[in-house]
């Protein structure tokens, strides 16, 4: 029994996820398909599931390359969005020996809220529309700029199941490589 693992998976999906975002960025899919995205997951639980030999900086890496490749504005004020996903990233690698369906949902449930949280009060901080106060705070994460729908906390949970789905489906294709293996699949708990 061959114990090591092929990146097939990783490469396929990493392919996946650049086409993904190309095609949004490129066809304006924004509002059709609005926060429903696999980079979340991906860092977070794509960096817990692969094989040692794929580094954590993929995820947040194929992110940046595609928004670069695709937007002609500047993307420099993305940059907190940008290190969220790395700092997912290496969290989900470091916790590869803690594997288990129930480690990754939670630590992809974790990686989602703080990753709305620091965003909204990233926005909250620079965007002028937002008093900065505690009631500014409170508004950009429930209902955000009034002239952008959806509001904020519709935009939060979108990016919660989408996550929490995308991390479901990764967990599916590791158990699905590992029977292909013969190997150990991923456990519900530790």
């Amino acid at each position: 029994m061959n114990h090591t693992r092929s990146l097939w998976l990783p490469i396929s999906i990493a392919a996946l996820a650049m086409a993904w975002r190309m095609a949004k960025l490129q066809f304006d899919l924004h509002d059709t398909l609005a926060n429903f995205a696999p980079w979340m997951a991906l860092a977070f639980a794509g960096s817990m599931v692969m094989p040692k030999q794929v580094p954590f900086w993929l995820w947040p890496a194929v992110m940046l390359g595609g928004d670069m490749l695709v937007h002609s504005q500047d993307i420099s004020g993305m940059w907190l969005v940008y290190v969220c996903f790395a700092i997912a990233a290496l969290t989900g690698s470091a916790l590869r020996s803690k594997r288990s369906v129930a480690s990754l949902v939670g630590g992809t449930l974790v990686c989602s809220l703080g990753f709305y949280l620091i965003t909204s009060s990233q926005a909250w901080w620079m965007n002028p529309i937002y008093a900065k106060t505690a009631a500014g705070w409170l508004q950009a994460l429930t209902i955000g700029d009034p002239s952008w729908q959806p509001q904020a906390w519709v935009f939060a949970m979108r990016s919660l199941l989408s996550d929490l789905g995308f991390s479901l489906l990764l967990v599916i294709a590791y158990n699905g490589e590992a029977s292909m293996r013969q190997a150990v699949p991923m456990r519900l708990a530790a």
